[in-house]
């Protein structure tokens, strides 16, 4: 974990011990500075993690101000975390159906920046919340980058597995979603009907570096997944 990271974690500790409600103005990035020992970049960075999380809101000339808690099992849809991150005290698992090295596609090809006939792990996983069935995954990682998958890693939390094992640097991603209706193939997946709706998600991962190395699609299922969008002006 990064040390802004790590700043960012403590900052949030310090609003739940301290008890601040959401409208609360918080100590300036000086102040905060000089409390967790740190340069002004490394506050600032972790700040920004916390406003895209949704937790406070920075206004320009005025402050840092508390925002309300994320509501229990929402998913922030413009997330760039992984799913163990995103959903604090739940039971994440996953049902992994397929790991395995393959050419990569066309279409993926053009998402990920490769050459024809460059190999791509493909995963296909069914992930639970609580033992409910939050979405079937299929992901495509540019092997240039995730130097290497199994079943063992998917089942677990793969994010923290390239951040912490391979030490990549994960940055943002583009992010395009569709109301749609379920297939005949997809429903027994989700433990639904054929045209039962569902969300379908398409997320490209890219490196800080801008390096897209993951192309994921998601479909959810519409009973149990649940999110949320942390906008701001």
């Amino acid at each position: 974990m990064l040390k802004y990271e790590q700043i960012a974690l403590q900052i949030n500790t310090f609003i739940s011990d301290e008890n601040y409600q959401a409208g609360d103005k918080l100590p300036s990035v000086e102040a905060l500075k000089s409390q967790y020992d740190v340069s002004k970049s490394t506050i600032i960075k972790a700040l920004e993690v916390l406003e895209k999380k949704g937790s406070i809101y920075q206004a320009r000339g005025s402050g840092i101000y508390v925002r309300n808690p994320k509501r229990d099992g929402y998913l922030n849809l413009f997330s760039s975390s992984g799913f163990s991150d995103e959903i604090v005290g739940h039971s994440v698992t996953n049902n992994v159906l397929k790991v395995a090295e393959v050419i990569a596609p066309k279409e993926v090809r053009q998402k990920l920046k490769l050459e024809e006939g460059m190999e791509v792990y493909v995963l296909e996983r069914i992930v639970h919340i609580d033992g409910n069935v939050l979405c079937y995954e299929q992901s495509y990682f540019n092997k240039e980058i995730v130097l290497y998958l199994d079943t063992t890693i998917a089942e677990g939390s793969i994010f923290r597995y390239l951040e912490q094992h391979l030490k990549v640097k994960i940055g943002f991603s583009d992010i395009y979603f569709t109301v749609d209706k379920l297939n005949s193939d997809e429903a027994p997946m989700l433990n639904l009907s054929v045209d039962d709706p569902c969300l379908r998600y398409e997320q490209v991962f890219y490196t800080t570096t801008g390096i897209p190395f993951d192309c994921s699609q998601l479909i959810y299922h519409y009973e149990n997944a649940h999110f949320y969008i942390p906008s701001q002006k």
